[in-house]
């Protein structure tokens, strides 16, 4: 039972940390009419597949029984599908990083007035909840991994755990 909570409310803050990330990425792409940030680009792909496929895992572990009947083979799949997920929150983090570096110097955000101080922000945000997004996905992959392998399985099967004998072969 405490897996599911913790699933949803992961899945759920990161969900809505994304939808964050989608409006002010879509937002400075849509200021530049040329040349657009790459950051920002990425940023609205990787919260579009985070908005898409997480309600998906939400409803599909919702509505698929409980907790003992979660299959080996689910889990792991949701493991590598959110370890996926974090690399692509990792490479937003530091392009958005990157970008701030580039076009603004450390910290300069307040060295800046009117639109030029909002931009900066709007990096900074993007920034800061990627790095969110990582940090969450990364602490959840390792817990569920440490779930998986450490789980007690005689509720899921009987385990084997008398001698077996030989089986007769002498022809008797």
């Amino acid at each position: 039972m405490v897996i599911k909570i913790v699933r949803w409310c992961v899945l759920t803050f990161t969900l809505i940390f994304a939808i964050v990330v989608l409006g002010i990425s879509g937002h400075l792409l849509a200021i530049r009419h040329t040349h657009y940030w790459h950051f920002a680009a990425l940023a609205v792909a990787v919260s579009s597949l985070t908005i898409l496929t997480f309600p998906v895992i939400l409803l599909v572990n919702t509505l698929l029984g409980s907790e003992d009947r979660t299959s080996t083979e689910r889990i792991f799949g949701e493991a590598l599908w959110l370890s996926i997920m974090w690399i692509l929150w990792l490479a937003t983090g530091a392009n958005a990083t990157h970008a701030a570096r580039v076009h603004f110097f450390s910290g300069g955000c307040s060295f800046f007035s009117g639109f030029s101080n909002k931009i900066c922000n709007e990096f900074r945000v993007v920034e800061a909840f990627a790095y969110i997004n990582f940090i969450i996905l990364l602490c959840y992959t390792i817990g569920l991994f440490a779930y998986e392998f450490t789980r007690d399985r005689s509720q899921v099967g009987h385990v084997q755990t008398s001698e077996v004998q030989a089986p007769n072969t002498s022809g008797q």
